[in-house]
């Protein structure tokens, strides 16, 4: 009988075996990815990632029988259906199966390891007339679709960094680096140029001033549950994939550009009784690397959201994003607009100097859900906001007394950082 650790160790040897074989120098191989949309969900084997773009899917099996065999194929054809990915294999080390599904007629074809390596090296390639009906056959659609949320000068720009890939028939820009310049530019993340703020309780303060720390929390567990899943309701695109530990290194961290604010108060600031924290911000080329404070983009009325019209019809004109997973948690329904909430985002992939001091795992109060958070020096030069001005709420209790503690107890942390009383007088 074969044991799960059986199935694991057939699983690693497939993953070396594709690394050995120099795809490594070609494409980002990773194991164990999940992938979900608005209506499904589906994990891989393997995957191999052209660009942070999914590329090919790999089906291991133990062996490769009549039924083990027809369960892989239906788990590629969903795979490729959901991925919109190029190719399926399936292999149980031994045998190797391949699928081309940018043709008309695909079918599984057994090939020698040999020639699979070569086939995703060097793939035929697509002739964009045959690449699907969605294919964007020259620039002046995606023209017209970006030309609905930017101007001319913009459009012009955007399209220079987005390239159409005839091995595998769709467009994508052509690295994360041009993606991120896209959304930074849809986000409008240069108009973040004054105070934010941010509403907690008393006791979050405390930690903060007390250990000197500046938290994060991962996007898994901190999701508001009435907006987890808004984007993929309004903008259900299928190219969304990616592994758990990609996700886990995503943090996010909300504020807003309302100051001492009745709706805020009572929204996050526990019932007016904790504070109101005022943020300086540190210019964007002096930032840790690997951060981005960027307004929320809100739908315009209930069931219409402009920006998030123009992705998904980029998405059908065969537009690929590589990491659609994190940006959509700059989107949110209309009814959340009261809020003007300025999101900062914390991609920690451990390549830059990112001013972390420390890395653990909480059980989260409000879901119980494990999640990963980071912590950061309080006010290091370095990191996007620099603590300047603490607004005690409304309801404080023991307003004058914590005034004065919170005052000497900055003083002593030697922190630069006032004190004052809101000026909301009529809290109820």
């Amino acid at each position: 009988m074969v044991s799960i650790n059986d199935y694991i160790q057939k699983e690693i040897d497939v993953q070396k075996r594709f690394a050995d074989s120099g795809l490594k120098e070609y494409f980002d191989i990773r194991s164990n990815i999940r992938w979900k949309n608005s209506h499904k969900y589906a994990e891989f084997d393997m995957a191999l990632f052209k660009n942070d773009i999914v590329y090919a899917i790999v089906e291991v099996k133990m062996n490769l029988g009549f039924k083990s065999m027809d369960n892989a194929k239906k788990q590629i054809y969903n795979a490729l259906e959901l991925t919109h990915c190029r190719f399926g294999i399936i292999t149980d080390n031994v045998k190797f199966h391949l699928l081309d599904s940018a043709f008309s007629t695909p079918q599984f074809v057994e090939m020698s390891f040999e020639q699979i390596v070569q086939c995703l090296i060097k793939p035929e390639a697509i002739s964009p007339s045959i690449s699907g009906e969605k294919n964007i056959e020259t620039k002046e659609e995606i023209k017209k679709i970006l030309s609905t949320c930017f101007n001319a000068d913009e459009v012009s720009s955007i399209c220079e960094d987005i390239k159409y890939d005839e091995n595998q028939g769709f467009c994508s820009f052509m690295n994360v680096e041009k993606e991120k310049k896209f959304f930074q530019l849809l986000l409008k993340v240069m108009d973040v140029n004054k105070a934010v703020y941010r509403y907690t309780s008393l006791e979050t303060l405390f930690t903060m001033l007390n250990k000197g720390t500046y938290r994060m929390s991962g996007i898994v567990g901190m999701n508001d549950k009435s907006e987890i899943d808004y984007f993929d309701k309004e903008c259900p695109i299928d190219n969304t994939g990616s592994s758990i530990r990609e996700l886990n290194e995503t943090y996010l961290s909300s504020c807003s550009y309302l100051k001492d604010d009745l709706t805020m108060w009572r929204l996050y600031g526990d019932d007016a009784k904790g504070v109101c924290l005022e943020f300086e911000l540190v210019p964007t080329e002096k930032r840790y690397a690997n951060f981005v404070l960027a307004p929320v983009s809100y739908a315009q009325k209930r069931g219409e959201h402009i920006v998030l019209k123009m992705l998904k019809a980029l998405s059908d004109a065969n537009v690929r994003f590589a990491e659609l997973n994190k940006w959509k948690h700059f989107f949110k329904p209309y009814d959340y607009n009261v809020e003007k909430e300025i999101r900062l985002m914390f991609l920690d992939n451990g390549r830059y100097d990112n001013g972390v001091i420390n890395r653990d795992w909480v059980k989260t109060w409000s879901h119980s859900i494990i999640n990963p958070i980071v912590d950061f020096k309080l006010n290091a030069s370095k990191f996007p906001l620099q603590l300047k001005q603490i607004i005690l709420g409304p309801k404080m209790p023991e307003m004058e007394i914590n005034k004065s503690q919170i005052e000497d107890l900055i003083s002593t942390k030697g922190y630069m950082i006032s004190v004052e009383q809101s000026e909301i007088d009529n809290y109820r």
